[in-house]
């Protein structure tokens, strides 16, 4: 019975948030130089931690 209420308690959560994180992203993914500017930090962070774990 308790798993029950917390899987429902954690269901409830996510939904929450994904209506919180749906409003952000449909509010800034319009402009594509938000779309671009994520692309590239993503880019840099990538390469960033790429060279950072590669060290012997």
């Amino acid at each position: 019975m308790d798993r029950l209420l917390l899987i429902a308690g954690l269901n409830n959560l996510i939904e929450n948030w994904n209506e919180k994180l749906d409003s952000i992203a449909t509010e800034y993914m319009d402009s594509p130089w938000f779309g671009a500017a994520a692309v590239l930090v993503l880019f840099i962070f990538g390469c960033w931690a790429i060279s950072y774990f590669s060290k012997k």
